[in-house]
């Protein structure tokens, strides 16, 4: 920037094809020189691949620094002679990677770290802070399910012996038959259909895309999603299209288009407990997403990894259709994350694609896992914990009408869920919520995080009631996110 004094401002107006030039007053003025970032696409690639990749250069070498916003999408799309869109996809990619975040009404910047993350960032908070940020299961009676456990074992010789060695591929036969007994009671139909053990839910997600589908191939999700589908879609080149919700969830209409016109190899839903909207389709709905999968065979990923008490269950995208359905879930959720068991129900056709897919990634389970489950189910364990966990969510949930529930949009009686999704009022960003929740002592989601397409979101956030270790903790994040929402934003400078 130059202060450069100058006799006259002489401005030339066009006019037809004469300038006509006019003589201003005496003045100083400040002239702004402005250059736009313009990098040099690698021509091998798909254009907003090469930008995202150009991107991810200029951060390494310093040539974008954190904190800098990026050019107008409009402006590189000009210096650069491509499309819009194509700036958009560059610029949406690099966030996928970490490197870059939109803020609502301001622009793209290069994140503060420079580096790559999980599609998840912790805002800056207090050291007090409640943590309502991941769907972990609360603390109760499994620390005392896993010592009795390990105990047992370890007392019984032979069958500590047994499972101390590599597992077969498929798991012990033994743990298998035990296992299918379990699932008798899950929502899931086992005729025609087989299972196969994994490395919890998000290890069933990726094995299921990577049997599937191929790079350059599309898969279909709801506009908002877990953001665990859209890992697993970029490690393998699928592309993901989103589709728009309402509330029951996907909506048909949109689907339909997007099926006829994308072709796409999969359809990835979590009805029972939409991630992160809280959101459960109804039995009507999910017959209307069966019928037009059918119609353009395309198969289901069904994943229901997120806690929900059985009896809140409708019947599952699987039971309508167990031929085209993937059904995916997790005990890690019920239990803990230490315990890194997971499965996928697939139709028998699909079981050695599958089964090639899990040995590419894994080769086989641990036993160990599997024995304690199976030891907890058959002595009654495991559905004292599921009852368990349903009482105590029902309560952290009446705690959360007691603090929020004026601000609460109208639900469905989920009341069992690990989650509470959060329409903010009029006025509120969501990224700025979450940052100043953060510093006064909450932290929470911003919906934002779980955006597939360009367009963001409502603002909103997700909160855990499950985080918190016990009610005064929650007590204490609930009172938080009140008087945030009392108080209302700030009031913003005028944008002239």
């Amino acid at each position: 920037m130059l202060n450069v004094p100058i006799q006259y401002l002489f401005i030339a107006i066009l006019n037809g094809d004469k300038y006509h030039i006019l003589n201003f007053f005496r003045l100083n003025i400040f002239i702004v020189t402005m250059t736009i970032w313009t990098p040099t696409l690698d021509n091998t690639r798909a254009k907003y691949k090469a930008l995202a990749s150009a991107i991810a250069e200029a951060i390494k070498t310093g040539s974008l620094k954190p904190g800098e916003k990026l050019p107008p999408q409009r402006r590189l799309a000009d210096a650069l002679n491509v499309t819009i869109g194509t700036v958009t996809r560059g610029y949406l990619e690099a966030e996928r990677q970490g490197l870059l975040e939109a803020r609502v009404g301001s622009g793209t910047y290069v994140k503060n770290t420079g580096k790559p993350h999980s599609g998840f960032r912790a805002p800056a908070a207090n050291a007090d802070a409640v943590d309502m940020m991941a769907a972990f299961a609360p603390p109760g009676p499994q620390l005392e399910m896993l010592q009795r456990a390990m105990q047992g074992l370890a007392q019984d010789h032979d069958r500590l012996a047994r499972i101390i060695d590599y597992a077969p591929e498929l798991g012990h036969q033994e743990h298998r038959l035990r296992f299918a007994h379990w699932l008798d009671g899950e929502p899931v139909v086992m005729a025609g259909c087989n299972f196969l053990f994994t490395q919890g839910g998000q290890h069933g997600i990726s094995v299921s895309l990577n049997a599937l589908c191929r790079e350059g191939d599309a898969v279909v999700t709801d506009a908002l999603v877990f953001p665990g589908i859209l890992a697993a879609a970029q490690n393998r080149g699928v592309k993901v299209h989103p589709v728009e919700m309402d509330e029951q969830g996907m909506v048909p209409d949109k689907l339909a288009h997007i099926l006829a016109y994308h072709s796409p190899k999969l359809l990835y839903l979590t009805p029972n407990h939409q991630n992160p909207t809280c959101r459960q389709m109804p039995l009507a709905r999910r017959e209307q997403i069966v019928a037009l999968c059918r119609q353009h065979k395309v198969m289901i990923l069904e994943d229901d990894v997120q806690f929900v008490a059985r009896s809140q269950k409708p019947p599952s995208l699987q039971q309508l259709a167990p031929d085209i359905t993937l059904y995916v879930s997790s005990f890690s959720k019920r239990f803990s994350g230490a315990m890194r068991l997971g499965f996928v129900v697939v139709p028998e056709c699909l079981f050695d694609t599958l089964r090639l897919s899990l040995r590419a990634s894994s080769w086989t389970g641990a036993p160990l896992p599997l024995e304690w489950f199976c030891t907890w189910f058959e002595e009654g364990e495991v559905k004292a914990l599921d009852n368990w966990l349903a009482m105590e969510m029902q309560a952290r949930h009446r705690l959360a009408q007691e603090y929020l529930g004026t601000f609460l949009a109208a639900t469905d009686d989920i009341d069992s869920s690990f989650n509470l999704y959060l329409p903010l009022p009029d006025g509120w960003l969501g990224h700025e919520f979450v940052e100043k929740a953060a510093k006064a002592g909450a932290l929470v989601r911003n919906s934002d995080e779980y955006r597939v397409g360009p367009r963001p979101p409502e603002p909103a956030i997700r909160l855990c009631l499950s985080r918190p270790a016990n009610n005064t903790e929650l007590v204490k994040g609930l009172a938080v996110i009140r008087r945030l929402l009392e108080e209302g934003p700030e009031l913003r400078e005028a944008a002239l």
